[in-house]
């Protein structure tokens, strides 16, 4: 496989684990109710992670740029 593939298919899997990782703590602030220690800002950061990670094209999501400074 070549090299360029294989990283965006890595990016590709991260992007799908973050998305997965904040639905989960959103679930489990959502199950938990007021004993939840989620703050609003940590809440709304979740959310945010979850809904431009939803809208975000394959293509954009394959975009990743290295400095080798």
């Amino acid at each position: 496989m070549h090299i360029k593939n294989k990283m965006r298919f890595n990016t590709i899997d991260m992007t799908t684990n973050t998305i997965k990782a904040a639905k989960f703590k959103l679930l489990k602030h959502k199950s938990a109710g007021v004993e939840s220690t989620l703050s609003v800002f940590e809440v709304a950061r979740l959310m945010d992670k979850v809904r431009r990670g939803e809208n975000v094209s394959e293509e954009e999501r394959s975009q990743v740029f290295f400095s080798m400074n």
